[in-house]
């Protein structure tokens, strides 16, 4: 599916913090045209607790993550109960559904994370898209 992208939480990890699959979750950010402010808020708390990062570290860190993507969607009452819908059609948990409804709200058509299921079609329009499957990181 041609369009917007955009990405979970676990790819901007991988970008931003130096770990394994860096330099592919690097490339999903750049070709990104979306990111959710939930995207933003999960990678803080990650930074912050797990891998104990300064605030100044992590502030910089999302700065080039807003700075990475057109735009930044943000979460709306909306969104809520698309999430709400998705997650009890597709047995999602509600975060990952929340996602999911933002990014269709920005107009997504590709969403990469290595969490929820590779190929997934959420609403005949958005596809979901593990990057680390090489064979479909272009798809």
């Amino acid at each position: 599916m041609n369009g917007p992208s955009t990405f979970d939480t676990n790819v901007a990890i991988y970008a931003f913090l130096g770990e394994a699959k860096s330099e592919m979750a690097a490339s999903v950010v750049e070709r990104a045209d979306l990111v959710s402010v939930q995207v933003l808020n999960e990678f803080t708390n990650v930074a912050s607790r797990k891998f104990k990062r300064s605030w100044a570290e992590i502030s910089i860190a999302v700065e080039r993550l807003r700075a990475s993507v057109s735009t930044v969607l943000p979460i709306d009452a909306s969104a809520q109960g698309d999430a709400m819908r998705i997650a009890a059609r597709y047995r999602l948990s509600f975060y990952d559904a929340l996602m999911l409804a933002v990014a269709l709200s920005g107009g997504a058509r590709t969403f990469y994370s290595e969490d929820m299921q590779h190929g997934l079609v959420v609403d005949d329009t958005l596809r979901v898209v593990d990057p680390f499957r090489s064979e479909d990181f272009n798809a």
